[in-house]
């Protein structure tokens, strides 16, 4: 549909002044596959939400006027330039998709969706993996609690890794080499980060290392003391495997606490878990302190005094 077309079509309603409703529309729109007049329409409305941004004389606004814009906007700005990026992808304009997703990161850094649809963009390009994955750990240095983020940094390493073992085993071992030597040097800057990488690998074995427990533990504890979240996770994870629930619940409470959602999400579980346990061997008690079993009356006893002090 041309854009004659859709202005006629447009034509006799009676849009709104408020961008969000004008967003709300866009997304009706891109649902029902019309996604010409969905990037029609999230264009007004980004018309809407910039008309008073300053610009240079090229008609290009700063970073530092973007991020105010944003705010201003209440986050509306980022989420409408996010969302004309899917639909420029979708409608094959991959120059208009990487320039709205990396104007979005602009006007909000801290928006992961932001980052996710540059690496789409880039993707869509035929950027160089190693891009794409400079484009997510960017993002992540921005939203370190980035769960969709982390997962494409991931596949995004392991299909270099698999690329490289596939063409050049030896740089892929060099590679290795040099993450482990930076994980041993307690004066390296970027230590932590790089036994919080190779302490992943080992727990899984992957990215041509074999699973190893033990080192796994030893480069994921280096890096969470380091601040790295990934690790204070990947650890957690670790010491639940290998039943040590009571410190798997203490790291993965200071990952929750840096704002990691999947840790939280972790944790949410072992509440649960925890809590229909207690339940099941409540009613166990309950069933023998009525048989007349003399110990279950004092623990059930016990247990009820238990919760008053609480």
């Amino acid at each position: 549909m041309t854009g004659e077309a859709i202005t006629e079509q447009l034509r006799g309603e009676v849009l709104s002044g408020d961008s969000s409703e004008l967003r709300a529309r866009a997304k009706e729109a891109l649902e029902r596959g019309d996604e010409n007049t969905a990037s029609r329409l999230y264009t007004m409305a980004i018309d809407l939400v910039a008309r008073d941004m300053p610009r240079n004389a090229g008609g290009v606004a700063s970073a530092a006027n973007l991020f105010s814009c944003n705010g201003s906007s209440g986050g509306e700005l980022a989420k409408l330039l996010s969302n004309r990026s899917l639909v420029y992808l979708k409608q094959g304009d991959i120059p208009a998709a990487l320039e709205d997703a990396k104007t979005c990161t602009l006007a909000d850094p801290s928006f992961e969706k932001g980052y996710l649809r540059l690496v789409a963009a880039l993707e869509a390009a035929g950027a160089p993996l190693e891009k794409q994955l400079e484009a997510c750990e960017r993002g992540l240095e921005q939203c370190p609690g980035g769960e969709m983020l982390t997962s494409r940094k991931w596949r995004l390493k392991k299909s270099i890794a698999s690329k490289a073992e596939g063409h050049d085993t030896p740089a892929v071992e060099s590679r290795i080499h040099e993450i482990m030597r930076i994980a041993n040097d307690e004066s390296h800057p970027r230590r932590a980060e790089a036994a919080a990488d190779l302490g992943s690998c080992f727990a899984v074995g992957s990215h041509g290392i074999d699973k190893d427990v033990e080192r796994a533990e030893r480069f994921l504890r280096v890096g969470a003391e380091g601040g790295e979240i990934t690790a204070m996770r990947n650890l957690g994870v670790l010491l639940l495997q290998t039943e040590r629930p009571g410190e798997a619940a203490e790291r993965l409470r200071e990952a929750t606490l840096a704002g990691d959602e999947q840790a939280a999400d972790l944790l949410r579980q072992l509440a649960d878990e925890a809590a229909s346990r207690e339940k099941d061997s409540l009613a166990k008690l309950r069933a023998m302190a009525e048989d007349g079993d003399q110990r279950a009356v004092e623990m059930l006893a016990e247990w009820e005094q238990r919760q008053k002090d609480v």
